[in-house]
């Protein structure tokens, strides 16, 4: 998975600044002016914010490693039986 770490400075609604950092990320390899228009997408969907300027950061490849199994994993199912329809 690729992650992104993006800066992003947006005009208030009735005056100053929203600012902050966020992650974005995507299974698929997209190119610098890609990401800026994604990261606008998301800050306009999930905060409602527009026009905002943005500085990428970082990338990096991002992997999962387990390192310690707890014994109550094996209460959770992972899969369920196939139900037999009768015809």
């Amino acid at each position: 998975m690729n992650v992104l770490m993006y800066q992003f400075k947006c005009p208030g609604k009735i005056y100053g600044n929203y600012e902050g950092i966020r992650n974005i990320h995507t299974n698929e390899i997209v190119n610098d002016n890609d990401t800026k228009n994604l990261a606008k997408k998301e800050l306009k969907m999930e905060k409602g914010y527009e026009n905002c300027s943005i500085n990428l950061l970082v990338k990096y490849k991002l992997t999962i490693d387990s390192i310690k199994t707890y014994s109550d994993i094996t209460k959770v199912p992972f899969s369920e039986k196939e139900k037999k329809v009768m015809d």
